[in-house]
């Protein structure tokens, strides 16, 4: 576990000292601007919708962020020839793997952290409440699908070079959350074939639509907060993708020749 956990802490403080993290602050600065102008113009009835399109922007520049980290760090080990004097320790290729994905989402939570920040901040500044309970699911949720995105990633940048991973990452994450959506109106459409088709994409997809509880989150008073019987079906349908993705990740990491 130590050796898991200083792998981790140097992919987050390495993280931390890259451009990405900037280039979120900046965004997190901006939203708080929007936060201003719509007081400014004293539009009260646009403060949910603030605090609903933001929230949605948070998630999604969190869930990039992720891919993008995940995606980079065991091909740019293998360019910089740093992967070579690691494992020539005693160190097993399965603690490396699992500390690279643990500095992964301790740096996806930084970033998420400072979002966090900046929205209850400006939910505050507008008068509104913050429906705790919805909110702390909402993270919750965030936790798992990053969980989902990092695992993906580690796996993509495995089997394709890096630009495809990235690429194929973000494609996967827009898709998925729209593929519920999209099965759901074109299903009593098309034939037994079709139908099967979509049904083994529902449950082989993760469906990351799941995780976004933004818009209940705002709307609290509309909805209720997610039964602890829900919130374990949900960890569970994360973990069985998250677990999948890295024990392939760990099966082609293990046979690749260093």
């Amino acid at each position: 576990m130590r050796t898991v956990w200083l792998i981790s802490k140097s992919v987050l403080v390495e993280a931390v000292r890259r451009k990405e993290i900037y280039a979120i602050i900046l965004l997190s600065l901006l939203l708080i601007a929007g936060v201003f102008s719509i007081n400014f113009f004293d539009v009260k009835g646009l403060t949910k919708f603030y605090r609903e399109v933001a929230l949605k922007i948070m998630s999604m520049a969190t869930a990039l962020t992720v891919i993008i980290l995940a995606c980079r760090q065991l091909p740019r080990e293998f360019e910089n020839q740093t992967i070579y004097p690691l494992l020539a320790k005693p160190i097993r290729r399965t603690s490396f793997l699992s500390g690279k994905l643990l500095g992964v989402l301790l740096s996806a939570l930084f970033c998420f952290s400072l979002f966090m920040l900046v929205y209850l901040a400006g939910t505050l500044y507008l008068g509104g409440s913050i429906p705790w309970i919805h909110f702390l699911e909402y993270i919750y949720l965030q936790l798992l699908q990053m969980l989902i995105l990092a695992s993906l990633g580690f796996l993509l940048s495995l089997i394709m070079n890096l630009d495809a991973a990235i690429t194929l990452g973000i494609i996967f994450y827009f898709t998925s959350n729209i593929l519920i959506t999209g099965i759901t109106y074109i299903y009593d459409f098309i034939g037994v074939a079709g139908q099967t088709v979509l049904i083994v994409l529902t449950y082989a997809i993760p469906q990351l639509a799941l995780f976004d509880f933004s818009g209940k989150t705002v709307h609290a008073e509309v909805w209720a907060p997610l039964k602890p019987g829900t919130m374990v079906v949900l960890t569970v349908y994360a973990l069985v993708f998250s677990g999948v993705y890295y024990v392939f990740t760990a099966l082609i990491f293990r046979r690749r020749s260093i």
